[in-house]
């Protein structure tokens, strides 16, 4: 999967800030996840009146197992979320055409897991926009 961002936070070595940058990740997982907003009632006769607010796709993200050695490594998938979870847009092709996304949560934007030594998995949840 490709993501366009631009750096901001984190910036590894030989990068600069304000710049756009490409990085191809593996997934293990990208879960899609149709959410709604709104509310329904329901008449005595059964009737019911649904009121939509929002409709949102998001996608639960997790990539395969990065290493300092792997491409992305893991200075670049820091690089990349952390420039993205105080709510920039990033692009991303995870549904086969690049549309611009944004991290769901603010306070929890993603996940850095340890797996063994050196391997780290990440995961996010980004919904399109």
């Amino acid at each position: 999967m490709q993501i366009d961002y631009t750096a901001l936070r984190s910036i590894k070595s030989g990068h600069s800030a304000s710049t756009a940058y490409t990085i191809n990740v593996d997934l293990k997982s990208a879960d899609r996840i149709p959410e709604n907003s709104g509310s329904q009632l329901m008449s005595l006769s059964g009737n019911a009146v649904s009121t939509v607010h929002n409709l949102t796709v998001t996608y639960a993200v997790t990539t395969v197992l990065l290493t300092s050695s792997t491409t992305p490594s893991i200075l670049d998938m820091r690089e990349f979320l952390d420039s993205v979870k105080a709510g920039e847009t990033f692009a991303m092709d995870i549904s086969g055409a690049s549309a611009n996304y944004r991290l769901k949560s603010f306070n929890n934007p993603y996940t850095e897991s340890r797996e063994d030594q050196a391997y780290f998995r990440y995961s996010f949840q980004a919904y399109a926009l």
